[in-house]
């Protein structure tokens, strides 16, 4: 029974299954922990200011934590399914301005869309792409594609590569993994001990 129990155990912790948290300071909403985005999880930051100061320079595709169309649309994907929410901590799908760094929104703005950026394969060096999660979409599209031209060093802010809809950079950074190693130890230090324990009696 301690054997099928400890079996359990070493499962769930190499799963690492659990729920996104939400980094919420003041009602707005600054990023989230543990982003599942395609069986990988994720830190993310929102943040207003340019590519080149955002993205250690913006100019390599080392800089990029996601670096083709598939993964970046993965990872606006999760945004939307488990950031954006509306909840006790605060109507994130509904209210587009509680999310940091997208600016204020105008006229009859209601939406932020929040980019991922990444380098298609085929694209010249100097040219970069968005994936974007559109935050409270008014035409129903939650995914956009943003950008496709100037320099990956371009210094502008993020706001003024759409003049029409307010957006802010999503930074993602991976979550350290339990080590295999440690996964492993426990696993056979547990058996050892139910077979030891096995052997004495």
């Amino acid at each position: 029974m301690r054997q099928v129990a400890l079996a359990a155990v070493l499962v769930l912790m190499a799963g690492g299954v659990q729920a996104a948290t939400l980094n919420v300071i003041g009602g707005q909403l600054y990023g989230a922990s543990g982003v599942d985005v395609g069986g990988t999880l994720y830190d993310v930051e929102f943040l207003d200011g340019a590519c080149v100061d955002l993205f250690t320079g913006c100019d390599d595709l080392s800089d990029f934590t996601f670096t083709d169309h598939t993964s970046a649309t993965l990872a606006s994907q999760a945004l939307l399914a488990q950031v954006f929410l509306d909840g006790v901590l605060g109507q994130f799908d509904s209210d587009a301005m509680l999310t940091a760094g997208c600016p204020p929104l105008s006229g009859n703005q209601i939406e932020c869309r929040l980019l991922t950026p990444y380098l298609p394969a085929l694209s010249p060096v100097t040219n970069f792409t968005f994936r974007a999660a559109v935050n409270r979409s008014q035409f129903l599209t939650s995914l956009v594609d943003v950008g496709g031209s100037g320099t990956l060093g371009a210094s502008q802010p993020n706001s003024i590569l759409d003049q029409n809809f307010p957006s802010a950079f999503a930074r993602w950074s991976p979550v350290p993994e339990p080590g295999t190693a440690l996964l492993l130890g426990l696993g056979l230090t547990g058996l050892s001990w139910s077979g030891g324990r096995r052997n004495r009696s």
